[in-house]
């Protein structure tokens, strides 16, 4: 019978949470604090994590200059995540921004101002006959 999860989706979870942990309450640096991981792949011999992280109200210089700093201390949470988690290796970790967020904001955007648009066309148009 297989498995709901395989080992690497149960593992690339467990360092989701870990990390986020790890971002909430460990990190020193405040640029951190609107860092969420969202998503984390490990590559087929578990050698190397992707991580996905949001940066929540952020423009894309200052999402940028985040990334640099977690990329520099991803040392740091690979040793905090060796630690914390069960495996005789501990995955080198690296960040990735997730600009999934900041896609789905620019289409919102465009669909309220197409249907804006479309209320004041249809609100000009007056039935024929009627004037």
């Amino acid at each position: 019978m297989a498995k709901e999860f395989s080992r690497a989706r149960r593992i690339e979870q467990q360092i989701l949470r870990e990390l986020a942990q790890l971002l909430r309450f460990e990190a020193k640096d405040q640029r951190l604090t609107w860092v969420t991981p969202v998503d984390v792949r490990l590559s087929p011999d578990f050698s190397i994590a992707s991580v996905y992280v949001g940066v929540l109200g952020k423009s894309e210089s200052e999402a940028a200059d985040i990334m640099k700093v977690l990329n520099q201390a991803a040392g740091f949470f690979r040793s905090e995540l060796g630690k914390r988690m069960m495996l005789r290796l501990t995955p080198q970790l690296r960040f990735y921004f997730d600009s999934v967020e900041a896609e789905a904001q620019k289409v919102d955007a465009l669909l309220k101002r197409a249907a804006d648009i479309s209320k004041d066309v249809s609100e000009d148009e007056a039935p024929i006959g009627q004037s």
